[in-house]
């Protein structure tokens, strides 16, 4: 257990300078090759995030005991941020309809892995590993200012190295296969078709609150459409030529970068973006743009 310790203790701060690495490129992964949008709050967690990658570096460098000192306010303020983010997505703590009403909302939810890692909760987890490991390096007195102990700048150097080389060759694997598999996805039909529920089941929600809650942030509050995010929904000829089964189809597969009828440049991901909402959910929302058309 001891020398557990002493190792954590010793290479506390190489696994603060992976884990911020590993969240900005992580973070440029998703925006540039998954073409997942930024919400203003993964803005503001970028703008956290990001400074801390050369602060630690340098602070390495330097054998500057200080770096503790200077990153923790930024890791905190992370940490808080990335969960009002959290709790924003998964619960009704705070009003989504009231946050992030221009560009993408903050509630939307690119995946849902395991039913609650969200890209939120990446940057929890990142933030406050480097909140701990700097905490532990205070205490530790590190980096120790000792002549007799090796230089850090291979050591830093090869973890940068390492990270970028590893996000450098999924970047170019993903790169080249995303617009196949986007086109793939949109030109397949689905085998099993989703049986739509009963219009009783679908009053049972509260379609215009959902709609703004999920949908409006890109397409509008009163579905008018945003410009450069969002296609205009009511008295849509999309809506009015599919049924609602195909429309619940078409929800659920999403559309992707490459279909000659996205004319927003962006990708409209899968479930809207919302895969905590259910299909019945989802009905309820095209029982209201019904209304609208």
């Amino acid at each position: 257990m001891n020398r557990l310790s002493r190792l954590l203790e010793r290479y506390s701060m190489h696994i603060a300078l992976v884990t911020a690495w590993v969240a900005m490129m992580g973070s440029l992964y998703f925006s540039q090759v998954r073409n997942y949008v930024p919400c203003e709050l993964c803005w503001y967690q970028r703008i956290i995030m990001y400074p801390l990658t050369g602060i630690i570096a340098f602070g390495m460098l330097r054998k500057d005991t200080n770096v503790p000192h200077l990153v923790l306010p930024f890791s905190v303020l992370g940490m808080g941020v990335a969960l009002y983010h959290y709790l924003l997505q998964k619960t009704m703590i705070f009003s989504s309809v009231s946050t992030c009403q221009v560009g993408v909302p903050c509630s939307t939810m690119w995946f849902n892995w395991f039913g609650f890692v969200t890209i939120p909760f990446l940057a929890l987890s990142a933030f406050t590993i480097i909140t701990v490991m700097m905490l532990v390096a205070l205490f530790a007195q590190e980096p120790v200012i000792d002549p007799e102990r090796r230089a850090p700048w291979i050591s830093v150097v090869a973890l940068i190295g390492v990270v970028m080389i590893v996000f450098s060759g999924l970047w170019q694997t993903d790169t080249g296969t995303t617009e196949a598999a986007q086109t793939t996805t949109i030109s397949t039909p689905i085998s099993t078709p989703v049986s739509t529920p009963g219009q009783s089941m679908a009053m049972a929600y509260d379609g215009g609150t959902l709609y703004a809650q999920a949908c409006g942030g890109c397409h509008g509050m009163q579905a008018e459409g945003v410009i450069g995010l969002g296609n205009q929904l009511s008295a849509n000829e999309f809506i009015q030529d599919k049924s609602d089964e195909e429309l619940l189809a078409f929800i659920e597969v999403g559309r992707g970068l490459e279909d000659p009828l996205n004319t927003s440049g962006l990708v409209m991901p899968a479930w809207g973006g919302r895969p905590d909402l259910n299909p019945e959910q989802f009905n309820a929302i095209i029982a209201y743009l019904r209304t609208l058309q």
